[in-house]
């Protein structure tokens, strides 16, 4: 009877979870990330924020990028990314100047870059595809944000609380 019985909850469950997915797929596939993609440009800019402007050009040795080269590389591959997504994976990489941005500017790019792909994001049909690169995109993000989360600790700077 244990066997059967565990066998009826694991199709029962199996069912629900085809029927969920089935269901989100047919309201339009990423609403549920909303929440997510506003907390990851919400923490990565206050990140941005936290570093004085003469701090910028920070970087804790020689092989790493500065302060400011980090935060580009974030930006700059949010667009990548929002290219790479909209053209089933294609896109070129030619960051330029990854130091020729001012810590406002930024700021402002970010802000810019984060709502385009959010907006884009939100509006995509579910599949597979786009959902790796979604995956791919934000880990990528949180990685970055991480090395400069160190480099504000470096500095003796609190990081923002995590969101």
């Amino acid at each position: 009877m244990m066997k059967i019985s565990n066998k009826l909850t694991s199709a029962l469950l199996a069912l629900f979870l085809i029927v969920s997915t089935a269901q989100a797929n047919d309201e339009g596939g990423y609403d549920w990330l909303k929440q997510r993609l506003d907390a990851t440009k919400a923490y990565t800019v206050a990140v941005f924020e936290a570093m004085p402007e003469g701090d910028y050009s920070y970087k804790p040795n020689d092989e790493q990028r500065t302060f400011a080269a980090q935060a580009y590389h974030i930006i700059y591959s949010i667009d990548y990314f929002q290219r790479a997504l909209s053209n089933g994976g294609n896109a070129q990489w030619a960051p330029g100047d990854e130091n020729s941005k001012t810590k406002q500017e930024l700021i402002d790019w970010a802000n810019t870059k984060f709502d385009e792909i959010n907006k884009f994001i939100l509006e995509q049909e579910s599949d597979d595809r786009m959902t790796a690169g979604v995956i791919s995109y934000l880990d990528h993000n949180a990685h970055h944000r991480g090395q400069i989360i160190t480099y504000l600790r470096l500095k003796g700077i609190a990081p923002p609380q995590y969101r």
